[in-house]
């Protein structure tokens, strides 16, 4: 007999959560405020430790009316944000502070990346059975710094000056060449100093020498009265601090008579965005010792940032569970056949492979230097229903994270 398969209202990330299927979910683009802390039962650790700690509390119970789920995750400040643990069920989290434990290592619910330096949030999400996740959430900061975390923020970044000096002052004729000095205090200060003509960067030098100093030498200053300054650009952001320069000017002169107009335009970056085409997946045809199949929502990624970094599009799938409840179907026993196709841009994207979800999983990729432009990313699902399972509605969340 066929099945139908139900999802709790809850989706992960802010994602509206309204009928049968798989969620898929995408983080919402407000910033959410904080409803409290996370106590966490340890302040420092390993980003390999596993679990991450043994169990955070938040400050007060979830909002009334947002107590039937809740999860606990980790995200740069602001998200997007992953798993720490499967997420709670059962309701009553708005009763009483909500205690949960991490099921999983730092590096683990990254996907395998250990974290880069610098603040994470730890969040505790209240979800409602009718109205999704409450827009705010419960917060704890941890700071990283190598291998290992902290509640306490270690080594703040030093603030640093930049002086420019310019030599010859001008007026100087065109060709001539021009000395561009920049002195970075502390002395110390690691890195590397931009040279720029209003926005344009001339060029850049290392910062060397005991006095911190970075020099270019130029002849290509064109004809006109041009602004100069130097940024500061250190080679570890978490120990020092960017700086820029005043502005010093120079006069560079022509022979003859003649004009110049330079024209200046900023661009901006675009979008680095993940889209989907509904929050639910209908698996149809299941039986007992059977298989239930449909087509994952399209996901399409936006990549207009101008960087042309790449990306990866991953798949995080949880156990299929039934209300009244019996043995779950495990996430390994639905298998996704990727496919991807390029909408626009000058950018290639690459299909995943053909797998389980038992572990997270790529769904579709995009290389560093061939990343830019719009793509489209499916699968084909295929859900193997044990010949032992219970007969009922099952339903599963699968959280899409682009990065």
């Amino acid at each position: 007999m066929s099945k139908r398969w139900f999802a709790r209202a809850a989706a992960l990330l802010g994602a509206a959560t309204v009928s049968a299927g798989v969620l898929v979910a995408v983080a919402s683009p407000a910033q959410a405020a904080s409803l409290g802390t996370v106590n966490l039962s340890q302040t420092s650790g390993t980003v390999s430790d596993n679990p991450m700690f043994a169990s955070g509390t938040t400050s007060a119970a979830c909002p009334a009316g947002f107590g039937e789920n809740a999860a606990l995750r980790i995200g740069r400040p602001g998200g997007p944000y992953n798993n720490l643990s499967p997420s709670l069920g059962g309701g009553g989290f708005d009763t009483a502070p909500v205690e949960v434990g991490a099921t999983r290592s730092f590096t683990t619910a990254l996907g395998g990346t250990a974290p880069a330096s610098g603040e994470w949030w730890i969040v505790v999400e209240c979800f409602s059975l009718t109205a999704g996740r409450h827009a705010d959430e419960f917060r704890a900061s941890v700071f990283v710094t190598g291998a290992n975390w902290s509640t306490t923020a270690v080594n703040p970044a030093v603030d640093t000056t930049t002086a420019l000096t310019v030599a010859p002052a001008g007026p100087v004729d065109l060709g001539t060449e021009v000395t561009l000095t920049a002195n970075v205090n502390p002395n110390n200060a690691a890195g590397t100093v931009d040279f720029k003509r209003g926005s344009t960067v001339i060029g850049s030098a290392p910062v060397s020498g005991a006095e911190a100093i970075a020099t270019l030498t130029t002849t290509s200053l064109p004809v006109g009265t041009h602004s100069i300054t130097a940024t500061f650009v250190p080679a570890d952001a978490a120990a020092f601090k960017t700086s820029t320069s005043a502005a010093t000017s120079i006069t560079v002169e022509g022979e003859g008579p003649g004009a110049t107009q330079e024209i200046v335009t900023d661009v901006t970056p675009g979008a680095f965005s993940l889209a989907v085409a509904g929050n639910t997946t209908l698996l149809a045809g299941g039986t007992v010792g059977g298989s239930a199949t449909g087509d994952l929502q399209a996901a399409t990624v936006t990549d207009l940032r101008g960087s042309n970094a790449g990306w990866s599009l991953t798949g995080q799938m949880e156990d299929f569970n039934t209300t009244p409840a019996t043995t779950p179907i495990p996430a390994g026993n639905l298998t996704w056949d990727p496919s991807a196709a390029k909408t626009s841009g000058s950018g290639t994207v690459t299909e995943g492979a053909t797998s389980n979800l038992g572990d997270t999983k790529t769904l579709c990729s995009a290389a560093s230097a061939s990343s830019a432009g719009v793509f489209t990313c499916g699968a084909d699902l295929t859900l193997s229903v044990p010949d032992t399972a219970a007969p009922g509605s099952y339903a599963a969340t699968l959280t899409l994270t682009l990065a």
